[in-house]
Formats: C-alpha cells, sequence, structure tokens
C-alpha cells in the first residue's frame, strides 16, 4: 500500500464517482439510460451555461452532456480508449426480453462465457457499447 506521505493518496481513499458520456440526443439518452436500463435521473447540474445530467443508482453514476456542434462519435476501430463499460444486472435474461420488447438490439442472445456468469452486450443510442452481466453460482 501507498504511504500517505506529502503529496500520496492511500489506495482506499479512492471510490469510482461517475462515467461521463457525452450524446447527440440528450432526450433520447435519458430516456435509454431510465426508461430502458432502469436507472433513476439523480440531478441535472448546470455549470457555465451547459446541463449535466446524472442517471445513476446507489452504486454507480452516469453523467449525460450534451455534444457540441461538430463532434464527432470515437472512431472504435482505433481500439484506444474507452471500450466499453459493464454493467450488473440480477436477471439478464428477463432484462433482455425487456429491452427487445422496447427495441433495443441484443449484439447477442445471453450466453455463459465462463461458469459464474452470463452476459450480453447492447449499445446506447450514441453507440457506446454496454456489457450486461449477471453472475450465478457455480
Amino acid at each position: 500500500m501507498l504511504q500517505a506521505g506529502k503529496g500520496q493518496v492511500r489506495r482506499r481513499q479512492m471510490k469510482f464517482y461517475h462515467l461521463g458520456i457525452k450524446a447527440k440526443d440528450v432526450q433520447e439518452s435519458l430516456r435509454f439510460y431510465c426508461d430502458i436500463m432502469g436507472l433513476r435521473k439523480i440531478e441535472t447540474v448546470s455549470i457555465m451555461g451547459k446541463n449535466f445530467h446524472f442517471v445513476g443508482n446507489d452504486t454507480f453514476q452516469i453523467e449525460i452532456e450534451g455534444g457540441n456542434p461538430g463532434d464527432t462519435q470515437a472512431n472504435a476501430s482505433t481500439m484506444t480508449g474507452l471500450n466499453h463499460i459493464s454493467l450488473i444486472v440480477e436477471d439478464i435474461q428477463a432484462l433482455a426480453v425487456r429491452l427487445k420488447e422496447m427495441g433495443v438490439k441484443l449484439l447477442f442472445e445471453p450466453l455463459q462465457p465462463r461458469p459464474d456468469r452470463w452476459t450480453t452486450f447492447v449499445q446506447d443510442p450514441d453507440g457506446v457499447l454496454i456489457q450486461i452481466i449477471q453472475y450465478v453460482a457455480q
């Protein structure tokens, strides 16, 4: 463990706070993350004339910021930067049914890549890749 000296931070002090996403259509992203994925709107903060919308639950938050004119989507073919976010759910099969009913395309049907989990992937309205995992008893 790091020593808490001048200019140093002890590891246990650091916690995940939020992930920021720039959205082409903020309302569509809010609908996706709240109405479809089941997160709740926590707050909207206005900083220097720009709104930042926080959605989440008791364990994490996603900050949704409107894109600016001229912003372009990251080039996934470069394989650099953020690749995906991963969310843990209690019932992946039920969520898969709900997502399909709401028009969200699964990249593949839930599968079990390891004995302790099921997984699938979806994309949000701006193409952010989201892995969904359900842990199961072995």
